[in-house]
């Protein structure tokens, strides 16, 4: 019986479903739309959560889960055969290399055997692993700095010293294969075992270590037995058993696998955007089943009357929406994959990250496919109750329109007016009219989001952050943010004199940079223990004060040496306004500042300098040590396009004007920024590119090119903004075709009665794009209110404190969405009420007998 029952239910869900075939075509549209939307959002997080974990494991140098950086040979060996040590690789560092080539990215010399190749992503690709005493192999972009094809036999010169002992050397080249200079910015090369014995004879790798120096110390890369969670305990365990020093031996965990920061973003902007995609799509759904339950109500009412429980009507609305979703979901899944990785490198491309390709994530559909079907039901959960409800005596008395209670007649001298008519008309079905108008308000408000935040990008803030005129002229490597600045003395006065000499340069301000060396003693011996305090504190949090002080005690600060590092720059004149605007302590007294015996102090994270000290450095390590009294502070943030593009720590930066750099023999020129005639832009950018043709190691940027740098990014940005925008206000404006055509056919009885009793075909028209009319209104009272408020807050939220964003209202939205709208809401009604008037009245009024 019962399943006779289920039978007839199954027989008549499918005719209910044949016989609403609009209906069917807006639930589909809707279901797709809503599946792709959540397909496309979980395939661009979910794969660019894999591609950022793959990203950071390549960033770390390695795949493995800790290194041991620092061990003797014999450390090395007891540490690969203990029995947490489930697989290992081992290279021996020879020595690190700073000449020709090598004098932006240090090249590092190592041996390597096959495991700990593969583990650091560094087994060549084409040819092998050295073995004769000659041979080396070693990443790509050496050979290509070198100025050498990439082919094997090739051969390299290489200076370098091995504790204390110069060497310099031919080498054959056995292998090489490609890295990404930005992720590893080093240049790595492996020399035969034969040859580090060699180098390496009377070299105690223990007392280099204890030096500084790590020749000849051996890392271990190796991936520990167990969970990532008990990762820490088990090397622990190990450096306990072995009898090793975990901070000698440099034990170091990869990072990529405990990395969740950029997770924990991505799940919070996918909650966030699906939590959006979900209430648009559940509006649309709901409305479309609501208004169908509500037109075939006499059907749920007649099979009430014939035996049907209020929990079979429910299964007949849920089974017509699993058949909706049967044909819907896998469509949605498609397109929605296919759009997420269409839109996955424009996003990345906007990030300035590099699409790394990763296999299609079977979480992918499982969740968009259970997250979508979920949504259907939901949605259609309240339309089923209301049909299982229904009562047969209801069902023959109902007429389309609400129960409400008997009101006061409205009495007026002039008549029936059609605008009442049509005001009332719209709140005859509260639910309704509220759910259309929060559906198009959805989409509204977050496209007045989107289109605000695009807007708001701030040309001449972000300027400030990379350019402070026409021309910004520098070393090739300063224009790569992936590695700090070091020293190039590849600008030169010759150069820049030319560059001066060029027809509408009106000024060429230079920035010199060098490493200055203070003598650790006072503020600057308390700030490094300051940022040991905190770096002890950071590693183990629950440790009491005494504890931290008998740790900073037993601390040997002689690894620092006699000196610590601080970056100095030295400016033009050029830019001593630009100094004095940015200020943040103290007072800028120029004459006293070009004097040369006050400098202005940048970064000082640890408090090693107040305003008032004297301050002693060199900048030459074994150059004339000159004192300089603290001026003041500047807002070194608002100097970054004038620096070097990293800070260092612990240490300090400071400011001396370009005078006590012009003394050194060899001063280092960092940059140059070029100031020219507006009119004489053009023309410069070609002649400043044929001065440095001759010079590879100089490039320059303009304004334009960071302008059309910026400008891309906002491209792609508002590419994917609007493309979410689009869909989800296409869902809003289906939403409000789906109720108006549907409000219209349901009324057709009513429109045909207020005909007979007089009213024109005219004024039927008149009082539909009114009621639509109405709608548009009350989204656009919702729009200007919430919605700006929302769009205030969110856009304000995400341009606080950005380098290239400002908040700037904007009107557009308005413009360009409700005329649209507006237009959409005069037409439609007037279409579909000419498509119920091809029945005459007669028979429309006769059409429910």
């Amino acid at each position: 019986m019962r399943n006779n029952n289920r039978a007839i239910i199954r027989r008549l869900s499918k005719q209910s479903f044949l016989a609403n075939k609009s209906r069917n075509i807006f639930a589909l549209i809707a279901v797709v739309l809503t599946t792709v939307l959540i397909t496309a959002v979980f395939t661009i997080g979910i794969s660019l959560s894999d591609g950022m974990q793959q990203m950071q494991i390549h960033a770390y140098g390695r795949s493995t889960e800790v290194d041991f950086q620092y061990l003797t040979q014999d450390e090395a060996q007891r540490v690969a055969e203990h029995p947490l040590i489930e697989e290992y690789g081992l290279s021996r560092l020879i020595t690190t290399t700073t000449e020709g080539v090598f004098r932006q990215a240090q090249g590092e010399i190592h041996t390597a055997d096959e495991n700990f190749a593969e583990f650091t992503f560094s087994r060549p690709t084409t040819g092998r692993l050295p073995e004769a005493e000659n041979e080396i192999a070693l990443t790509s972009w050496i050979l290509d700095a070198m100025n050498l094809p990439r082919e094997l036999g090739q051969i390299v010169h290489l200076d370098f010293e091995v504790a204390g002992t110069p060497y310099s050397m031919d080498f054959t080249v056995c292998g090489f294969w490609d890295s990404d200079l930005n992720l590893q910015p080093y240049g790595i090369l492996y020399i035969s075992d034969t040859l580090a014995d060699k180098l390496l004879a009377g070299v105690n790798p223990a007392e280099t270590r204890l030096g500084g120096g790590y020749y000849g110390v051996t890392k271990l890369t190796a991936n520990v037995d167990g969970k990532l969670s008990v990762l820490e305990d088990n090397v622990n365990t190990i450096t306990q058993d072995t009898g090793i020093d975990a901070e000698a031996a440099g034990v170091l965990f990869n990072g990529a696998y405990s990395a969740t920061g950029s997770d924990s973003g991505i799940v919070a902007a996918m909650a966030l955007i699906i939590a959006i995609i979900l209430v648009s799509g559940y509006l649309l759904i709901y409305n479309i089943f609501y208004i169908s339950v509500m037109r075939d109500v006499r059907f749920y009412g007649l099979l009430k009357t014939i035996g049907a429980t209020q929990k079979q009507l429910g299964r007949i609305v849920n089974f017509q929406a699993l058949l909706l979703c049967v044909v819907g979901i896998p469509v949605g899944l498609f397109l929605g994959y296919l759009l997420g990785i269409v839109l996955i490198p424009v996003l990345l491309g906007f990030l300035s990250i590099d699409y790394m390709p990763t296999p299609p994530n079977p979480w992918i559909f499982l969740l968009g496919a259970a997250l979508a079907l979920v949504t259907v039901l939901i949605s259609c959960h309240g339309p089923a109750k209301k049909a299982g409800r229904v009562s047969p005596v209801e069902a023959v008395r109902y007429t389309g329109l609400a129960a409400s209670t008997a009101k006061k007649t409205k009495r007026g001298r002039g008549g029936a007016k059609i605008s009442r008519m049509a005001w009332s008309n719209i709140f005859r079905s509260r639910k309704k009219a509220s759910l259309v108008i929060a559906s198009l308000s959805v989409g509204l408000i977050l496209f007045n989001v989107v289109y605000t935040l695009v807007g708001s990008f701030d040309v001449n803030k972000f300027l400030q952050g990379h350019i402070n005129g026409d021309f910004l002229i520098a070393d090739t490597d300063y224009f790569s943010f992936a590695r700090p600045y070091t020293p190039s003395y590849t600008l030169g006065e010759d150069l820049l004199s030319d560059i001066k000499e060029l027809g509408g340069v009106q000024e060429v301000a230079k920035v010199y940079y060098a490493n200055g060396f203070a003598p650790i003693e006072g503020n600057i011996k308390g700030g490094l223990i300051n940022s040991q305090r905190k770096r002890i504190l950071a590693e183990k949090p629950s440790l009491s004060e005494q504890e931290i002080d008998e740790i900073i005690e037993k601390t040997d600060f002689s690894a620092y040496g006699d000196s610590i590092n601080a970056q100095v720059y030295g400016f033009d004149n050029y830019w001593l306004d630009k100094l004095e605007e940015n200020m943040i302590e103290g007072n800028f007294d120029r004459e006293k500042f070009l004097s040369g015996d006050y400098l202005l102090l940048g970064f000082d994270g640890e408090g090693m300098v107040q305003v008032g000290d004297t301050v002693t450095f060199s900048l030459d390590k074994d150059g004339e040590k000159r004192s300089y009294e603290v001026m003041g502070q500047v807002d070194y943030s608002a100097l970054n396009s004038l620096g070097a593009h990293f800070i260092s720590m612990p240490s300090f930066s400071v400011y001396l004007p370009s005078s006590e750099f012009e003394s050194l023999a060899n001063p280092d020129i960092m940059s140059a920024t070029v100031i020219a005639d507006e009119a004489a832009v053009d023309s410069l950018q070609t002649e400043i590119g044929a001065l440095l043709v001759d010079n590879p190691e100089v490039d320059f940027r303009s304004r334009a090119d960071y302008i059309a740098e910026m400008k891309t990014d906002n491209q792609q940005f508002a590419l994917i903004g609007f493309t979410l925008c689009v869909v989800i206000l296409l869902i809003g404006i289906l939403n409000f075709v789906n109720t108006t055509m549907t409000n219209i056919f349901s009324r057709k009885q009513e429109l045909a009665m207020l005909q007979s009793v007089g009213m024109t075909a005219k004024q039927g028209k008149k009082m539909l794009v009114l009621e639509s009319i109405y709608y548009m209104a009350m989204a656009l009272l919702v729009f200007v209110t919430v919605g700006y408020g929302i769009s205030y807050f969110a856009v304000n939220a995400v341009t606080q404190g950005s380098a290239a964003y400002t908040y700037q209202f904007s009107f557009a939205p308005l413009v360009i969405c409700f005329p649209i709208l507006l237009l959409l809401a005069c037409i439609l009604p007037i279409q579909v009420h000419k498509s119920i008037s091809r029945d005459s009245v007669v028979q429309r009024l006769r059409e429910n007998e």
